[in-house]
């Protein structure tokens, strides 16, 4: 009988498929496959771990003898007295196993990407990582490695960067579309407004030269809108200005009705104030930041084309 031979006989005996003596034993179960058709032989190491676990000698794997086979006696036939050796005691159930073995063999490993074994010479690795986040502090730890053939690595890593180029080109598009298209709706609603106001006022302000202002204001609101959403420095301008807001002091007032009536009426007045100043510096935030942005656009839009949209904020 064959080691392999023996190893699936033990397996067999013992209630186990390939694939559970695998999972107890740390290996994948092609490797139980090999050991058992005589393709691969376990190293010396590998058969001792394998001789305790089956609970048989170590020389009993090595050697050729057979298994001893149980005598068929007949019904009231005499026994006859022959001393035999003390039984090998049963092995433990497979659920008293507590012992987790894990055996070193050069072909343990199967390549992620095609899923056959790995030999030694083409064995490379790969961490597995994820990113932890500990209060303001994120870090990328590893949490194992993936096993590929050389080739099939090189393969995955193509794959990665094709894929990562796709995504830039994806997010590059949407971006471009985004930000074109909500400062060109803001221009031509800024446009026909404008055009609205000085046509009507010909006779303060002459029709072609309130169509030019028109166009220049078309022209600002658009590339406020773009540069605000692509993440340019315009949209911190633009939160500063018309975060501003005016302080108004308390108020002392008698216990008296018409005290109070005083108190409701200042609240009311100063309500009135307050979004009036928040209106004012709302316009000035507009027309502040739309300067600013006219002059601007030209350089933002040369530099988001050269670095693709990548540190666009959408």
């Amino acid at each position: 009988m064959t080691l392999g031979q023996k190893l699936k006989k033990l397996r067999n005996d013992k209630g186990l498929t390939q694939k559970e003596l695998a999972e107890q034993l740390h290996v994948t179960f092609q490797t139980i496959s090999k050991w058992e058709s005589d393709k691969n032989e376990p190293d010396i190491s590998t058969l001792k771990e394998l001789s305790k676990f089956y609970g048989c000698s170590f020389d009993y794997l090595l050697s050729e003898e057979e298994p001893p086979k149980e005598e068929v006696k007949e019904e009231g036939a005499k026994e006859e007295a022959v001393s035999e050796p003390e039984p090998a005691p049963a092995p433990a159930p497979v659920e008293a196993i507590t012992k987790t073995i894990v055996i070193h063999q050069n072909d343990l490993h199967v390549c992620a990407k095609c899923g056959k074994d790995i030999p030694e010479e083409e064995l490379v690795s790969e961490d597995i990582t994820k990113r932890e986040r500990h209060g303001r502090i994120t870090r990328t730890v590893s949490v194992g490695q993936t096993f590929y053939h050389k080739g099939c690595l090189e393969l995955v890593k193509r794959e990665r960067a094709e894929a990562s180029r796709r995504a830039k080109a994806a997010q590059a598009s949407r971006a471009k579309k985004i930000c074109f298209g909500w400062g060109i709706a803001a221009g031509i609603v800024a446009l026909g407004i404008a055009l609205a106001i000085f046509l009507t006022h010909t006779e303060n302000v002459h029709w072609a030269l309130g169509s030019l202002f028109s166009v220049l204001i078309g022209y600002a609101m658009f590339s406020m809108i773009y540069c605000i959403l692509c993440g340019s420095y315009i949209g911190e301008v633009f939160l500063w200005c018309s975060s501003r807001t005016i302080r108004f002091p308390g108020l002392i007032f008698s216990w008296s009705l018409d005290g109070f009536m005083w108190l409701i009426g200042m609240k009311i007045l100063f309500a009135i104030l307050g979004f009036l100043a928040g209106l004012f510096f709302l316009v000035f935030a507009i027309v502040f930041s739309s300067t600013l942005s006219s002059v601007s656009f030209p350089f933002i839009l040369i530099h988001n084309i050269y670095n693709d949209y990548e540190d666009c904020l959408i």
